[in-house]
């Protein structure tokens, strides 16, 4: 097992605030997007309803990982998996495996646990630059896997700087623990260098959660321990019309999983042992992005991506009389699976006339899988697309994009053509209208084919048979934003979506085994929604208040027509923050309300019952200062309200019962950090 490699720095403790950027003038700045973009153009300008995170926002929040950032927003709901240390997201009420996640444009290759999604947390938050978040299907752009929207991470880059160096350390209490070896430790470095035509850069990164002791008792964790190496590297060049560059990315992780010692001996040795596991996960992500521009009217981009993936699991044994660790030898506790994706796109974009512009582009991704757990088969997934789309502006206050996939996938006969159509209207000088509709194809992943996952916590079966998802779907939102003349920038966003997805993928208990769970087309779905958000910069302060209200599908309404055919949530959330100019100091609270989820489920009398989920307020203070020329400094408090677990209850015949409790967050904690950043110009 890794050894834990950690720096104390008692001073840092004593600190009260992390670098914040001087907001004593409330600007309107144009806020650049690229995701799905013919150019990087601003958010205002797009066709796309696209939110935009930036780094300041992220260094705010004194965020850890990136779900402690996306938890914040509405429409976005993770789940937690406390065994195997992953998360998933739901967006747009749809789950993670229909939200599509690019590193600068290009998706990642990974899936995992139960739910068949990317775990985020996987990500190396430190060389994030921003998140832009398109919500609404992508599919007919980006393929498979974007029914309910993307998230596309974009990292740092060089700087304007000849060389920089910057470096962060970062400590947390998980709960009332901390110590060397609880809590978390995080460390980074990195460095970038700029001259004439190249850049080059690195970062390295170490993260390490001392795992959740809380009620556990022995040497079992409620939330056990994981153990993160990052590091990536970049080379780029670039001339007045190309550009190239490649990077690389990767990750070594350790979860462990301590189990408590049998109160029986163990019928070989005579021992009493405890049963550990081990999740480690390897992955190395290459890219290689150029552009070419020929004119002001013509210009071609390619792009290309190889990812090699692997997950162990490595269970032992632990005897309590002797301290002998000994490989478990049972069925299943020993298993390696490596999935390898490679993705190429390239794409041209050419301007016609004033009036219309031109994106044709070939889209291909290639996946494959192998290890003790993935079914005999194939085990490959071939996807090749040609996509076209067509930007129309028969005057200034008019943008229509329509757009055409046509799909080759090596499992599944796709639709003859995948149609979308994004359009945008400007209404007023201040008031922008935007609507979509998109149809959706997603074919299910290698994964959900043949991978088949059994330990203590899961069992889960994947099914060769499944048909492909589609859907239908339907987005709106109009857009207010003015400044007036002493600086103070208002927006107004009023969303709306609906989404009809046949054939959903999900899990069914197993006919022959109650306790397996077999992924099948379980039904047809629904979910359909309306937000409204609202933001105001003024001088020192910056205000965020936004509610949605999300129907989630009743599936047991195909067969009893009594019941609701959507369940209803609300959510709110809020970003208060306030700058003393003066003394180089921030205050932010960042805050949001998931309300009481109601849904349908079955009882142990098999009898179908409502059952409601707890709503639960997060909220997170956070100060943040400039200290010295090269440091700056940040502490705050996490989950203000102390929440750790929600209930799930049913209701029947006027009473209530249990129904389930879910593992949310590890309760209140406190965190301080330290950065430096030096640069020569």
């Amino acid at each position: 097992m890794r050894k834990i490699y950690t720096l104390s720095f008692a001073i840092a403790l004593t600190m009260i605030a992390s670098a914040q950027e001087d907001t004593t003038k409330a600007k309107e700045l144009s806020e650049v997007v690229v995701t799905g973009q013919y150019k990087p153009q601003s958010a205002k300008a797009s066709v796309y309803q696209v939110r935009s995170i930036s780094k300041e926002r992220i260094q705010k929040q004194g965020a850890t990982k990136l779900q402690d950032v996306l938890s914040n927003e509405l429409n976005i709901r993770f789940n937690q998996d406390v065994a195997t240390g992953g998360s998933s997201i739901t967006m747009l009420g749809l789950k993670g495996q229909n939200v599509k996640i690019l590193v600068d444009g290009m998706p990642m290759t990974g899936r995992q646990g139960t739910s068949n999604e990317i775990d985020i947390n996987q990500i190396d938050i430190n060389s994030i630059e921003r998140i832009e978040i398109v919500e609404g299907p992508m599919s007919v752009v980006y393929g498979a896997d974007a029914l309910a929207g993307v998230i596309n991470i974009i990292t740092k880059k060089a700087s304007a700087a000849k060389l920089l160096v910057s470096a962060k350390l970062h400590e947390e209490s998980i709960g009332g623990e901390y110590g060397i070896e609880q809590g978390i430790h995080n460390q980074y470095a990195a460095l970038t260098w700029r001259h004439k035509n190249w850049e080059i850069g690195g970062a390295f990164g170490h993260n390490y959660f001392g795992g959740w002791k809380d009620t556990a008792t022995g040497r079992e964790l409620v939330w056990h321990k994981k153990d993160q190496l990052l590091a990536n590297g970049f080379i780029a060049y670039h001339r007045s019309k190309f550009n190239i560059r490649y990077r690389i990315d990767g990750l070594d992780e350790i979860i462990t999983n301590p189990g408590n010692y049998q109160t029986f001996p163990d019928q070989v040795s005579g021992e009493n042992l405890a049963y550990d596991q081990e999740y480690l996960t390897n992955r190395v992500m290459h890219q290689l992005q150029s552009s070419y521009f020929v004119n002001s009217d013509l210009n071609f981009q390619l792009q290309s991506s190889y990812t090699d993936y692997s997950r162990q699991v490595f269970s032992t044994t632990v005897s309590e009389q002797t301290g002998k660790v000994s490989l478990d030898m049972g069925a299943g506790k020993q298993s390696v699976v490596d999935f390898k994706g490679f993705t190429f796109r390239t794409l041209a974009n050419y301007k016609l006339s004033p009036t219309f512009s031109f994106q044709p582009g070939v889209d291909i991704n290639l996946e494959s899988g192998e290890g003790e757990r993935l079914k005999s088969g194939n085990n490959k997934v071939n996807d090749y697309a040609f996509f076209a789309t067509w930007e129309i502006t028969p005057s200034k206050n008019i943008n229509i994009r329509p757009g055409l996939r046509f799909i080759n996938n090596s499992v599944y006969d796709a639709p003859p053509v995948v149609p979308s159509i994004n359009t945008k209207f400007v209404l007023t000088k201040d008031l922008d209208l935007r609507l979509a509709y998109a149809n959706g194809f997603r074919s299910p992943s290698l994964r959900e084919l043949y991978f088949n996952f059994f330990d203590a916590n899961h069992q889960i079966v994947g099914n060769p048979d499944l048909k492909a998802e589609t859907s239908n779907s339907f987005t709106g939102s109009l857009n207010w934003k003015r400044s007036t003349p002493d600086q103070v920038v208002y927006t107004t966003v009023l969303n709306g979506f609906y989404n009809d997805v046949e054939n959903l993928i999900d899990f069914a208990v197993s006919a022959t085994d109650p306790n397996v769970f077999i992924l099948t087309n379980v039904s047809d779905s629904k979910t359909s929604g309306i937000s409204l958000s609202s933001t105001a910069k003024c001088k020192q302060w910056n205000l965020s208040i936004g509610a949605s209200y999300t129907g989630f599908y009743n599936d047991y309404s195909e067969t009893d027509e009594s019941l609701p055919e959507m369940q209803w949530s609300p959510e709110v959330n809020s970003i208060i923050g306030y700058t003393f100019s003066k003394a180089g100091l921030d205050i932010n609270l960042f805050y949001k309300f998931t309300g009481k989820r109601p849904y349908y489920a079955v009882n142990s009398s098999q009898k179908v019952v409502l059952t409601e989920q707890e709503g639960y307020h997060m909220a997170d203070l956070t100060l943040n200062k400039k200290a010295f020329k090269y440091l700056s400094i940040n502490a705050g408090i996490r989950n203000l309200f102390d929440v750790d677990r929600i209930n799930s209850t049913y209701v029947e015949g006027g009473t209530h019962g249990s129904n389930g409790v879910r593992n949310l967050a590890t309760g209140r904690s406190f965190f301080v950090g330290l950065s430096f950043n030096w640069e020569k110009k």
